[in-house]
C-alpha cells in the first residue's frame, strides 16, 4: 500500500446515522464505473461496516493532528492532507483498484485499533470485523501521522476450481 493517494474516490461523510447508505451508494457507483460489479455487493456489506464502527468509535473533539507511531511507508502526502483536513466530526472512505482486487480504506478520528472478537450467541453486535475478515483477501489498520486511524481492508473475487467450490 505505498504510494497511495486518495483521489476522485474520496468520499467525507457527517458522523450520521445515515452515513453507511451514503458509503454504499459511494462504493456501488465507483466500482460500477470501474466495471467491477463482481465486487459491489461484498464492497457494500464491507464499508457498512467499516463505516458504522468508524461512527461507533467517534469522539468528539479529538484533534486529527495528534503525532502517532505509524510507519511512514503507509502514508502519502495526499493522506496526511486528508487527515489534516478533515473534521474530527467526519470520516471519511477511499477506494482504489490494485490489479485484480480493490482496497477500500475508512479513516475516523478514533486512536483506538479496531478489535476482532468473538461474539457470544446471544449478542446483538460485534460481527462486523468478523464479516470484514471473512469477505477480505486481508485487512488491517494504521495511524497516519495525521491524526486518527485507516481501516483498509482488500477485496478480490475469490478464485473457483472447474467443481464450482471455493478454493
Amino acid at each position: 500500500m505505498t504510494d497511495v493517494t486518495t483521489g476522485k474516490h474520496h468520499l467525507e461523510l457527517s458522523v450520521f446515522p445515515t452515513s453507511p447508505y451514503y458509503a454504499r451508494v459511494h462504493v456501488q457507483r465507483v466500482l460500477e464505473g470501474w466495471r467491477r460489479d463482481d465486487l459491489i455487493e461484498t464492497a457494500q456489506l464491507v464499508v457498512s461496516e467499516l463505516v458504522s464502527n468508524a461512527i461507533k468509535a467517534h469522539v468528539p473533539h479529538v484533534s486529527p493532528h495528534a503525532v502517532t507511531e505509524s510507519p511512514a511507508v503507509m502514508e502519502s502526502p495526499a493522506i496526511m492532507e486528508a487527515a489534516a483536513h478533515a473534521s474530527p466530526d467526519h470520516i471519511w472512505l477511499d477506494l482504489y483498484p490494485v490489479g485484480d482486487a480493490v482496497v477500500l480504506r475508512v479513516w475516523d478520528a478514533c486512536r483506538t485499533p479496531p478489535v476482532l472478537r468473538v461474539p457470544d450467541p446471544d449478542d446483538e453486535g460485534g460481527r462486523g470485523l468478523c464479516l470484514v475478515d471473512l469477505l477480505a483477501r486481508s485487512w488491517g489498520y494504521y495511524r497516519p501521522t495525521a491524526g486518527g486511524k485507516i481501516v483498509w481492508c482488500t477485496l478480490a473475487v475469490p478464485l473457483v476450481p472447474p467443481e464450482g467450490r471455493a478454493i
